[in-house]
């Protein structure tokens, strides 16, 4: 029986369109089923969206004293202007098959994914589902009601809560606790690790909390909810011998890998608790499905990340539908950028400091620059933040980590150097902007050519000595 589709893409994930366009580019027959759910491919944008008119109505008039439904509505129409980049029939009009409901795979006669009335048979298909929340281990969560990232959108149109609570160490929640603190609402971070953002390390996260505080957010850590109840319409959230009191409440915790528009068992995918199993490949038990982004449980330094997602659909794509496959290779992950989008924000790539510590290694140097000493900080009055990257006695560049101004954007520029194995050496002939915060990357490099030849000169001093002898 002959097939109507190269691929088929079965996810409304930003992952699973972003697979569609890459594999118009490859001419391929493409069909996206989009499973009917509350799913928003921007969801992850949306506190940032909510941030910026925060941070413009605090610059023009002062801490909001009072929560309106205005910031919402803009990060909702700022969202759906992102989605329009992507949207069903953008995506139709560039020749994708779109399909919108549930469905299965069925295996007899031949493979193929049933929507409907509908049976779609292809050369390959691709799970890019995503994941989504699942909270039953909190007592009482069910009965009390919550929110999540996808269901955030909702308050646009009614009245936003004043006192919110925010239960998870996940970065998401770590921007929206910020946001509408500075919105002007009263918030609780209730986490049970030691620290905010658990797989950071401490000093990074000792500022990011500071800021936090600063900002009127309260913080619980090493704190388990045992309970969550409702009285005369107040959320009540149980943690040992304390009672917290809000109007609303919202989940940033690890999320289940979304597997129901694939029923794997009948289809004979293999899977665990943390998603579908793929090879380096990214290809499933069952050799024409490919599966990419958190449906697989894949993280990026212990956090969901879009960049991942992106990265995994357009392999999955390409190995789908060429010969040439492209093999990925999980523990180099790392080398891939992530940040948190906070006040200053945080972005690192590579290995942690963290992990340079504790990997008693010798031939490593942490080299460190604080943004005050820039002429750009000084200029604007910028006094926190700072600039890290780990580098091998040969120079060679294995990690970077940074919190402040612009970390997202400098952050890639170490993310190349990264990837094209450039030293540190190399950035010091870059030319720089000044005023600027690449100013950053050329005073670090400079340190290290400074250490080096420093190190030089004393070996050089010591083996004169030795010659004198």
């Amino acid at each position: 029986m002959p097939v109507e589709y190269d691929l088929v893409i079965i996810g409304a994930t930003e992952a699973a369109r972003a697979a569609a366009i890459e594999a118009i580019g490859l001419r391929a027959r493409v069909a996206l089923v989009l499973p009917d759910t509350d799913l928003h491919p921007q969801r992850d944008f949306y506190p940032y969206a909510l941030a910026q008119i925060a941070t413009q109505h605090r610059r023009d008039r002062g801490r909001m004293q009072s929560l309106t439904s205005y910031p919402w509505k803009y990060a909702h129409l700022a969202i759906d202007r992102l989605e329009e980049r992507s949207s069903p029939a953008l995506l139709a009009a560039m020749g994708v098959d779109t399909i919108v409901g549930m469905g299965e795979f069925s295996r007899r006669p031949q493979l193929a994914y049933n929507v409907g009335t509908r049976s779609l048979r292809a050369k390959a298909y691709l799970v890019a589902t995503g994941s989504v929340a699942h909270y039953s281990l909190i007592p009482g969560i069910q009965a009390t009601g919550y929110l999540t990232i996808d269901r955030l959108p909702s308050l646009v149109d009614g009245d936003i809560p004043l006192k919110w609570a925010i239960i998870g160490a996940e970065a998401i929640g770590i921007e929206l606790a910020q946001t509408l603190a500075k919105l002007g609402a009263q918030v609780t971070l209730i986490v049970e690790t030691e620290q905010i953002l658990p797989h950071e390390d401490s000093e990074l996260a000792n500022l990011i909390q500071a800021q936090l505080e600063a900002d009127g957010v309260k913080i619980y850590l090493e704190t388990l909810v045992t309970n969550v109840s409702q009285e005369d319409g107040i959320k009540v959230i149980t943690t040992g011998d304390d009672s917290i009191f809000v109007n609303e409440i919202f989940l940033a915790l690890p999320e289940r890998p979304f597997l129901e528009p694939v029923n794997t068992t009948p289809s004979g995918i293999d899977y665990t608790d943390k998603g579908i199993s793929v090879d380096n490949k990214l290809q499933t038990s069952y050799r024409q499905i490919y599966a990419c982004g958190s449906v697989c449980g894949n993280v990026l330094g212990g956090y969901h990340s879009q960049a991942l997602d992106r990265y995994e659909a357009k392999v999955a794509v390409r190995n789908a539908l060429t010969r040439r496959k492209t093999k990925v290779n999980f523990k180099s992950y790392n080398n891939l950028p992530w940040a948190v989008y906070t006040d200053p924000p945080m972005a690192r790539v590579g290995m942690t400091i963290g992990a340079a510590i504790s990997s008693n290694r010798h031939d490593l140097t942490i080299l460190k620059q604080y943004f005050k000493n820039s002429n750009r900080a000084i200029l604007e009055n910028i006094t926190s933040g700072y600039f890290q990257i780990i580098v091998t006695q040969k120079g060679l560049i294995l990690g970077a980590e940074i919190v402040g101004q612009n970390a997202p954007e400098l952050i890639q520029i170490l993310t190349l150097a990264i990837q094209q194995k450039l030293k540190i050496a190399d950035l010091v002939t870059l030319p720089y902007l000044s005023p600027s915060y690449t100013e950053f990357i050329y005073q670090t490099a400079q340190e290290w050519h400074s250490q080096q030849r420093e190190r030089d000169s004393r070996l050089s001093w010591i083996d004169r000595l030795l010659w004198w002898r």
